[in-house]
């Protein structure tokens, strides 16, 4: 499942005011107070006033880059991120040199999955900012998204060098050791990070993930009922407890999260899975295998998605497809198809 540590503030806020004023004419000294009393209420959070500043900034001086940046990050943080990088965009438009509003658009970038243009950008940041926690951090992110774990572990470990309590990075360092398969590694990391920060639910998630990738069920449903409790909407949240549920033995409260799960994303691959899983352990083998081979169809990177496969298929008496299913999640890594894969 995507455990990836979401909330990554990747925007520095720029006042540079200083530089409009000493232009001299009018448009240009009023832009200057609206681009200043816009960092004002942009600090106090008040970010929608905020925005309104930068705008009018930007209607007197329509080429005024770090108003384009400063209100892109108001959108960002407002939930708007095609509209961020556009605003992003427009301020490396009008100035090439301008390093960090190209760091927040390879971040918008990568957060719409458009990881071709992030990579341009960060490899043309690369020298300037080699010992930027901000840009390493970012690139890390990159990699993950990428499915390069590696990396993304040397990216992490080089941030924490430079930003040590940086628990954002601890997390996404954990998430890249997860990839790797390398589990104790990843527990150790996310344990660390909840001694320093008992409810920093991303890491509250992924530990539990990775309790259950270690077969420990019972610490895997401890963890994820934390992190639901912290954000009881996040569908990566509700599909973790969910299967912790299932494996747990509690059909009926799981069910109940599946239902919720469905009902926020009725195509997400995990609840759907999860569903399966359901009917599998009520014995509705037929019904499971269907849901299970869409899933797999379309996502095959679904966690355990082989030894459920695999499961329901024995149940159903299809010796040989069972086999093939564990035998595909063992190349995997999945330890539970491995073990089942020994007896084929």
């Amino acid at each position: 499942m995507n455990i990836i540590e979401k909330s990554f503030k990747m925007a520095s806020f720029m006042v540079l005011a200083s530089i409009i004023l000493a232009c001299g004419n009018k448009n240009k000294t009023e832009a200057a107070e609206f681009f200043e009393r816009g960092n004002f209420h942009f600090k106090k959070n008040e970010t929608e006033r905020a925005m309104e500043l930068f705008t009018e900034a930007i209607e007197k001086v329509p080429d005024f880059a770090d108003a384009y940046n400063n209100r892109g990050l108001c959108f960002e943080k407002l939930g708007n991120i095609d509209k961020a990088r556009n605003d992003y965009r427009k301020a490396v438009e009008l100035d090439d040199s301008f390093g960090q509003a190209k760091l927040n658009l390879a971040h918008a970038s990568l957060l719409l999955g458009e990881n071709k243009t992030c990579e341009n950008l960060l490899n043309q940041l690369a020298e300037a900012y080699a010992d930027s926690a901000q840009f390493l951090d970012l690139r890390g992110k990159f990699y993950l998204q990428t499915f390069n774990p590696s990396n993304a572990v040397a990216d992490f470990e080089r941030s924490l060098n430079i930003a040590p309590s940086n628990l954002e990075t601890k997390t996404n360092l954990g998430y890249a050791f997860y990839l790797q398969n390398n589990y104790e590694e990843a527990k150790e990391m996310f344990l660390s990070v909840i001694s320093e920060k008992s409810n920093f639910a991303f890491a509250l998630n992924n530990l539990s993930a990775t309790y259950a990738q270690l077969g420990e069920w019972n610490e895997a449903l401890i963890y994820s009922q934390k992190a639901i409790k912290e954000q009881p909407n996040e569908i990566t949240f509700i599909n973790t407890h969910a299967l912790n549920l299932l494996e747990n033995g509690d059909s009926k409260q799981a069910s109940e999260y599946i239902e919720q799960a469905l009902k926020l994303f009725p195509e997400n691959p995990y609840a759907l899975r999860n569903s399966a899983v359901l009917k599998m352990k009520n014995e509705e083998n037929s019904a499971a295998i269907k849901i299970f081979n869409k899933v797999e169809e379309s996502n095959p990177e679904v966690e355990f998605i082989y030894f459920y496969i695999g499961k329901a298929q024995q149940a159903a008496g299809n010796t040989p497809a069972a086999c093939k299913a564990f035998k595909r999640g063992s190349l995997l890594g999945d330890a539970r198809s491995k073990k089942e894969s020994e007896n084929c």
